[in-house]
């Protein structure tokens, strides 16, 4: 008797960015099991790269990234033709625009397993009321399409729980992880550090106070170039390193251009879309995200994996990867005083910056392996098959 085709399975995300870097590992770590990974996104470079670097099929959505109600209902028309001409088994979707289409398009294809990760609500303690219940409501419509909600932040799960978005059957505490032994020893010496600095153009000796995100102001950037400027006097060695990318879906109004903020050339480096993050965190003495807003941030994973550290606001995400006075510390959203004071205190103290990112880099080990995070994802499949697709067996790991 032949052997049943692979469980095809969409991935369905609004930015491009969602889908590489961050969901690549774990779509390399489910096609590994035997399922057919397909994915979907906006268009832009880092979905193809998705597509011509790891051999995923991809298909570009008419999407944006904004609320447009006419074209949003004919993205849920384009996303509901595609998974009849796939037939998909799966519909996994990703990011709050990409949770609102990819759940109503798959459920009007009549998909039988459809589900959503929620990577940070959209909503937060900061916005207007008005603007927080319609999202709150939005996410209740988008739970009740899904068989099943995977929440990377627990603080989420129970907010989900008072705001009655989710039952306690239907939603999973999911957490995040990256691939801790990427970040780990990546310079063979001081030699290798300090020259890999200055070939960025920073001094070997300089104080590197870095921060990673997409270049727009709810990331913090203002907040961190302003603290920046405060400590410049009193800190003359320190050098401020920013990386990150702007979306080709980027809403106008939000982009943020760190070099229009008045930090002198030379005290300031900007890098765009690098592949070589664990050697930018290696080449950092300190790492900073004074974001508004969060799910799980990885950048903050990826710091404490690299033995920074760190300094951050006192949000949801943040709060999860800092453990305040220990790994680092928190400050209030948008208090670039906080943010200085915290950062003179590590800059002063080596042996305070060294004790905190030696508790991160052991934080890390402990609860940010991403192995975990890709065996919940697939033991949520297999239960949902069970229950979904009589007759079909869902693939399963090897026992670590």
């Amino acid at each position: 008797m032949p052997a049943a085709p692979p469980i095809k399975v969409l991935h369905l995300a609004a930015a491009d960015s969602m889908l590489f870097p961050i969901l690549r590992d774990q779509l390399v770590y489910l096609r590994g099991l035997g399922y057919e990974i397909h994915t979907a996104s906006i268009d832009g470079p880092l979905a193809r790269r998705l597509r011509d670097e790891d051999g995923f099929q991809w298909t570009a959505l008419p999407l944006t990234r904004s609320i447009a109600p006419w074209s949003d209902w004919k993205a849920v028309r384009f996303v509901a033709a595609l998974c009849r001409r796939e037939g998909f088994g799966i519909v996994h979707t990703h990011t709050p625009k990409g949770n609102l289409i990819g759940l109503w398009g798959a459920r009007s294809a009549r998909v039988p397993i459809v589900l959503q990760t929620l990577h940070g609500f959209y909503f937060h303690d900061l916005m207007p009321y008005w603007k927080r219940r319609l999202w709150i409501e939005i996410e209740r419509l988008n739970a009740r399409r899904a068989d099943h909600t995977l929440c990377q932040n627990p603080e989420d799960v129970v907010t989900a729980l008072r705001e009655g978005i989710a039952g306690e059957d239907r939603i999973t505490a999911l957490g995040n992880g990256i691939e801790l032994a990427k970040f780990e020893r990546v310079f063979a010496d001081d030699a290798a550090r300090s020259a890999y600095r200055k070939a960025l153009g920073m001094a070997p000796d300089a104080r590197v106070v870095g921060m990673c995100g997409r270049f727009v102001a709810e990331k913090g950037f203002p907040e961190f170039l302003e603290a920046g400027r405060a400590l410049l006097p009193r800190h003359p060695r320190m050098h401020l390193l920013v990386v990150g990318h702007k979306l080709a879906s980027e809403r106008a109004g939000e982009v943020c251009d760190p070099r229009s903020m008045g930090l002198p050339a030379d005290r300031l480096t900007v890098l765009h879309d690098r592949d070589d993050m664990a050697q930018l965190y290696a080449s950092m003495d300190l790492h900073v995200l004074p974001s508004h807003r969060e799910g799980f941030p990885r950048v903050l994973m990826e710091g404490a994996a690299a033995g920074l550290a760190q300094v951050a606001t006192d949000i949801r995400g943040c709060r999860q990867t800092i453990e305040n006075g220990v790994t680092g510390f928190l400050v209030p959203v948008r208090d670039a005083g906080a943010l200085a004071d915290k950062l003179d205190s590590l800059l002063s103290d080596d042996a305070l910056r060294a004790r905190m990112g030696a508790a991160a880099r052991a934080k890390a080990e402990r609860e940010f392996d991403q192995l975990r995070v890709f065996e919940t994802v697939a033991a949520c499949y297999a239960k949902l098959i069970t229950q979904k697709l009589p007759g079909r067996a869902a693939p399963v790991a090897c026992a670590r």
